[in-house]
């Protein structure tokens, strides 16, 4: 079964197994996974402010795009699991 998720995002958090193309639209980005599977967090923002973070896990023959203009990611995946709250994390 394939899956596609499409969401509008807050904020895109890719784990360090991507490799990053701008389209010659230069308003698309292409994710590309590098090793077997590759994971990201997609964090978005509910009617009443409230983060929520999804988890997927992406396959290396797939591709991620953002859209940049409209704030839009186009997942070839289902999420794993959704967690209230931003729960990406910074290196320090």
């Amino acid at each position: 079964m394939v899956y596609q998720t499409v969401i509008e995002f807050r904020h895109v958090d890719f784990d360090k197994g991507w490799n990053r193309a701008l389209l010659a639209t230069e308003r698309v980005v292409e994710y590309t996974p590098l090793e077997d599977r590759a994971q990201l967090q997609v964090v978005t923002e509910g009617a009443t402010g409230t983060a929520i973070t999804y988890f997927f896990e992406v396959p290396r023959e797939e591709k991620v795009w953002i859209s940049i203009p409209e704030n839009l990611v186009f997942i070839p995946a289902k999420c794993l699991r959704k967690e209230n709250g931003d729960k990406t994390e910074c290196l320090g």
